[in-house]
């Protein structure tokens, strides 16, 4: 049988890499997609590997809870939804064991598919790609949520997603969104600033508004000064002469 590229068969399932497992945890506000409540734990198959149609690749995976997860099982999500909404049509009927609320069933299509284009934004996925796609995926799923919360805090720290900021320039092998990692612009170089934190979150703010790096706007303020003080310099000897 014909395989794509970068489609794993069921039997290799759960060997996806820890930026994979990052990129689908934190989408949706790292919430189950499905609930749209609990905390993300696990990468969920939105067609299932027992079905013969699902595939354990990045396209195929959605955040979900335990419970959710175990819940769905081996059914797709639709015939999941469709199931616990005749269970509450027909609650003696059978139709499932658990039911997640109406309400919040009927909303579950419309969220998986926010969420599979969330994931499929091809500048999101090349950032988590570029920032942890050289990290080894740990062993235990607890060490990579770990790793997931991990990311999670260093995402709050910008005033917007870094993967929409402009690239500095083109690179096959390392991030260059100006918001995380303008420092690998050409002729630039990391110098660290001492503010205290509310100067530090406007600082942010408005580097935003301007579109550009938090670096390229301290270099920006600090231009005017640094001229005004080389005018300031008395001559050099050499050049008078």
């Amino acid at each position: 049988m014909a395989v794509a590229k970068q489609e794993v068969l069921s039997r290799d399932r759960g060997n996806q890499p820890l930026w994979v497992w990052i990129m689908v945890l934190t989408a949706h506000g790292g919430r189950c997609v499905y609930c749209a409540e609990r905390p993300s734990q696990t990468l969920e198959h939105e067609a299932p590997l027992a079905s013969g149609a699902g595939r354990d690749i990045w396209w195929n995976l959605v955040p979900a809870c335990d419970r959710c997860n175990g819940w769905k099982h081996k059914k797709s999500a639709t015939e999941w939804a469709f199931d616990m909404k005749m269970h509450h049509a027909h609650p003696k009927a059978g139709f499932a064991r658990n039911a997640l609320l109406l309400h919040v069933v009927e909303g579950i299509k419309e969220r998986i598919v926010q969420v599979q284009r969330e994931i499929q934004d091809a500048a999101r996925r090349k950032w988590f790609e570029r920032h942890y796609g050289d990290k080894k995926t740990p062993r235990l799923r607890s060490e990579k949520h770990e790793e997931v919360k991990r990311c999670t805090k260093v995402l709050a720290r910008y005033p917007y997603p870094p993967w929409e900021s402009t690239e500095a320039g083109a690179s096959e092998t390392v991030c260059m969104r100006i918001l995380c990692c303008g420092y690998h612009q050409k002729d630039s170089t990391v110098q660290f600033v001492t503010l205290p934190k509310a100067d530090r979150e406007d600082l942010k703010r408005m580097a935003f508004a301007r579109g550009l790096w938090t670096g390229d706007l301290i270099g920006a303020l600090l231009k005017p000064a640094l001229e005004e003080w080389r005018q300031s310099q008395p001559a050099d000897d050499g050049e008078a002469a």
